[in-house]
């Protein structure tokens, strides 16, 4: 059962909209709403707690509490994630990024795992803690 405190109306700006349970980010606009564009992307707004299919329509964005979000693969419970990539899903912040990060990469939290994911495409519930850590 998910729980929330706060959720607030962004604009779309994707041309085809965006799903439910996906991380989105600030655009140049405030106001404004987008999937991010690559992995452990920053500026994180919050994760859309519903879909909006056409551009320019308002989507709800969890920004506190606990939401669901997909997972892009395993998340065990207690995991930070953050952002898996363009799709707006979450991965386990131990999950390597890439090879070429240095040991003291700065990783942009979305939260830590409130129940467990075991593949891409799984639900998981996870508190909202943005942030940054030291991988």
């Amino acid at each position: 059962m998910s729980s929330y405190i706060l959720d607030k109306s962004y604009v779309i700006r994707e041309e085809s909209g965006v799903s439910a349970y996906r991380v989105v980010v600030a655009t140049a606009n405030g106001g404004e709403a987008k999937l991010p564009e690559w992995p452990n992307a920053g500026s994180i707004l919050g994760v859309t707690v519903h879909s909006q299919t056409r551009q320019g329509g308002q989507v709800a964005v969890r920004k506190a509490g606990i939401v669901r979000v997909m997972a892009a693969g395993p998340v065990a419970v207690g995991d930070w994630v953050n952002v898996a990539g363009a799709s707006g899903k979450v991965n386990a912040v131990d999950e390597p990024l890439s090879n070429s990060e240095p040991a003291s990469y700065r990783v942009e939290t979305v939260g830590q795992a409130e129940t467990a994911a075991g593949a891409d495409g799984d639900i998981i519930e996870v508190f909202v803690c943005f942030g940054q850590r030291i991988a």
